[in-house]
């Protein structure tokens, strides 16, 4: 029996082929050549090509290419959820003026703490409700100054 190049390979999923023409896509986009690629896929996966990866490894290329944050889930706790959704409003309605406003909110919640600080973002879902209460509210008064046309 002879086996072909093709019957030997082994076949991806559909989610990898989509994933696949999603990230060949966005190269082709942004101008990345095939040096780029090589090392975007090394950086991000250890692995020397696309037809190495999982389909969750493809997902990860993907969120790189779109400049979101791989892995990224939302909080289980809804108090940090909703410092979340204030901050996201007040950014919306043109308020926040820092071009980092992730490491502006840090800077708002860890002003507004007494016993520790955060050094990134992600840690706010180790936010206490009694230590995110007052940063709530005091996004909720900024939040409220700002829709009445106050200062921000």
């Amino acid at each position: 029996m002879i086996v072909t190049k093709t019957q030997h390979k082994q076949s991806k999923s559909s989610t990898w082929q989509t994933l696949n023409r999603q990230i060949r896509a966005a190269e082709k986009e942004r101008g990345i050549d095939r040096d780029a690629h090589q090392a975007m896929v090394q950086n991000i996966t250890g692995k020397d090509s696309l037809g190495q990866c999982t389909d969750g490894e493809m997902r990860k290329i993907v969120a790189h290419l779109n400049g979101t944050r791989a892995g990224f889930k939302p909080s289980a706790k809804g108090y940090v959820r909703k410092i979340w959704a204030l901050w996201g409003s007040l950014k919306k309605a043109g308020a926040l003026t820092a071009t980092d406003t992730d490491a502006a909110l840090l800077a708002f919640v860890n002003k507004h703490l007494k016993a520790r600080q955060f050094a990134h973002v992600r840690q706010l879902d180790w936010l206490t409700y009694d230590e995110a209460a007052p940063v709530i509210e005091a996004l909720k008064d900024w939040d409220h100054r700002v829709k009445k046309g106050g200062s921000t």
